[in-house]
């Protein structure tokens, strides 16, 4: 029997044809991608509702104007611009001047002249040289000159008197010096009576808050926190902001212009809190993801009540014994695998 021996070369050659003909050899499989998320386990719960909105501090009922009733000069100036005064506290002193003394004597002398002239009309009536309407018209002069006598002393005409705040608030401004005359009528003073604070919210939101809702205003520039309370909502949009103003009331001090953060306690809702990161939105509006036991993901659409803290509150019909997705959510399509964050792809 005849043995053949084949050449190292060409079985080696023949090993390559081989391969080439065969093609490259498939590559092992890949495990699927997956997303890493957190979740968590959904619960109905009876929560506060709260409304979040930004504003400033401003005056409760406008900026009022201090006048002087009677002339007379500044003796005194007591306040300063951006102080706060009491109801009654003194803003200024006032002594009188040459027109107000002026004043005053000539009304003092217009009531004797008419009480002079009333007493002789009433003569003349006893001796039938007058009649009743001729007393009536003497009696009407003697009141008109006795309520104008009346009103100089009341406004301080001829003598010194003091000019006090006419409610509680912050002196916005000074508008006279000391040693200054000044006729009647003349501006002293600008007074923020009282302070607000005014936040805007959207008018869907505003339609949950009533007037005596409970609230927390940050300071956000001194710091700081004080209690507020709801006092009014406004029936028309902001024609800058388009937002619905609402009044607060804080419950501590607080300067005019001040930048606040306000939460609003707006009554009530049952829902589930959830995580914001949780919630997402596009065209098709408000949704989560919620995971099968195979660690699907699977999109569902929410109707968000509201917030409550740091958390958003969904309205109930999701399916509670299919976690929720936290963490994660935004990086997730309908149907994606995912897989507890830690773990490997």
């Amino acid at each position: 029997m005849k043995k053949y021996f084949i050449p190292g070369a060409a079985l080696a050659l023949g090993v390559v044809l081989y391969l080439a003909l065969r093609g490259p050899a498939p590559e092992p499989a890949s495990p699927a991608p997956s997303v890493a998320v957190s979740t968590m386990h959904l619960a109905l719960a009876a929560l506060p509702r709260t409304v979040t909105a930004y504003g400033s501090i401003a005056a409760a009922s406008g900026v009022r104007e201090i006048d002087l009733p009677a002339s007379g000069i500044i003796a005194g100036i007591d306040v300063l611009a951006g102080q706060s005064v009491a109801t009654g506290q003194k803003l200024a002193g006032i002594s009188a001047d040459a027109q107000s003394v002026a004043d005053l004597r000539r009304a003092q002398d217009a009531l004797a002249a008419e009480q002079e002239a009333r007493a002789r009309t009433a003569g003349l009536l006893a001796a039938h040289l007058a009649t009743n309407a001729d007393l009536a018209a003497a009696d009407q002069a003697m009141r008109d000159a006795t309520a104008n006598l009346t009103a100089l002393r009341a406004n301080g005409a001829g003598g010194a008197r003091v000019i006090t705040a006419p409610c509680a608030g912050v002196v916005t401004a000074v508008l006279v010096a000391p040693g200054a005359a000044q006729p009647a009528g003349a501006a002293l003073f600008k007074l923020a009576c009282g302070v607000a604070a005014i936040a805007g919210v959207p008018e869907d939101v505003a339609a949950a808050i009533t007037p005596g809702d409970a609230a927390t205003l940050t300071l956000l520039n001194a710091g700081g926190s004080i209690s507020a309370k709801v006092t009014r909502i406004a029936a028309m949009l902001d024609p800058q902001t388009g937002l619905i103003d609402v009044t607060l009331s804080p419950n501590g001090p607080a300067a005019l212009g001040e930048p606040v953060k306000a939460v609003i306690t707006a009554g009530g809702m049952t829902g589930y809190a959830v995580p914001r990161d949780a919630v997402q939105n596009d065209e098709g509006g408000d949704y989560v993801f919620q995971l099968d036991a195979a660690g699907i993901a699977h999109r569902v659409s929410v109707h968000v009540l509201g917030s409550a803290g740091d958390n958003i509150v969904l309205a109930p019909g999701l399916n509670t014994a299919l976690p929720l997705v936290t963490s994660g959510a935004y990086g997730l399509d309908d149907g994606a695998a995912t897989r507890a964050v830690g773990q490997g792809n």
